[in-house]
């Protein structure tokens, strides 16, 4: 996987109603772009008023938890999608970088957790941008907004109330953010994104060698599991094969009656059966040697005394 700066970052926009959220993201989509990096966003807002229009509802202003929950769904299918497309143009030779602003409140670290999910199984950077307005501010500014754009005062006291503010120092994964208390400038708001966006890529650079190294390891693993499996089974093979001819050799076994060549085959079988038991529950042998401590002479003289004792 390539460490370059190309890769995608997925940031969230999210604070209090009437913030200025929407306002940053638009700024950052205008004035930001450049040949390398594009900007491009997905606004919650405009998927809950179109999804109401698309109901035939005309009363945009009033809150409809069941639209809010399909709409969450939707740009979250959304997100993932405009990932896989970015990945997919990646592999066909595109080289800028493309990061995505999700503008939303996020009041809940929960539903800002399932976009962190979505960052590290796409391998991409992911950040926060918490635009941390006051809350008097905003709620003055929410009660100019027109009505398509206002959030109905209940909604918005609550949302006051609930809002889970991000904190990097309780949560590993919010680290990576950056508190807007004002509107600044352009140039500090291009300074501070850029800082962002390349920590956020760092970050995601080192889960994806955090999780290559697992896979590295969960691979070697299993393969010395596989190793040490076909080491008892062959070792218990090759002492049961000297058992049964030691066997064949004892006059006190031959005196049962049977044939010599019957015994052998009856014994024969009975080894080739108790193997393929042995590859049946190959993980609890190999765990005895792994989780209980045992080593494999042990394990493999257990199996063999078990074998041996078989009415």
């Amino acid at each position: 996987m390539s460490d370059s700066s190309s890769d995608a970052v997925l940031l969230l926009i999210c604070g209090l109603p009437a913030a200025g959220k929407t306002t940053l993201v638009k700024h950052l989509v205008a004035r930001c772009t450049t040949p390398s990096r594009s900007y491009q966003y997905i606004s919650f807002d405009e998927l809950y008023e179109q999804q109401m229009i698309d109901n035939g509802d005309s009363r945009l202003s009033e809150f409809d938890p069941e639209i809010w929950k399909a709409c969450q769904q939707k740009m979250v299918l959304r997100v993932s999608k405009c990932l896989k497309e970015y990945t997919s143009a990646r592999r066909s030779g595109s080289a800028h970088q493309m990061v995505l602003l999700i503008d939303d409140n996020f009041q809940y670290r929960s539903l800002r957790k399932r976009f962190f999910h979505l960052a590290t199984k796409a391998n991409c950077g992911f950040g926060l941008v918490y635009v941390n307005t006051p809350i008097t501010t905003c709620r003055e500014r929410n009660a100019v907004r027109g009505d398509s754009a206002r959030v109905p005062d209940e909604v918005f006291e609550r949302m006051v109330t609930v809002f889970e503010a991000p904190n990097g120092c309780q949560t590993s994964w919010e680290v990576n953010t950056w508190e807007v208390k004002q509107m600044e400038d352009a140039a500090n708001i291009e300074e501070a994104m850029n800082a962002l966006i390349q920590q956020a890529s760092r970050e995601g650079k080192k889960r994806r060698l955090a999780q290559m190294d697992a896979q590295r390891k969960a691979a070697q693993q299993h393969r010395d599991r596989l190793s040490t499996q076909q080491s008892v089974l062959h070792l218990v093979d090759l002492q049961l094969r000297q058992w049964i001819s030691t066997q064949l050799q004892d006059e006190n076994t031959l005196t049962s009656g049977l044939p010599k060549s019957q015994l052998a085959f009856q014994l024969n079988q009975r080894k080739k059966s108790y193997l393929a038991s042995m590859i049946q529950s190959y993980s609890n042998i190999v765990d005895s040697i792994h989780v209980q401590g045992k080593s494999i002479k042990e394990v493999v003289s257990l199996l063999v005394h078990r074998f041996q004792h078989q009415e």
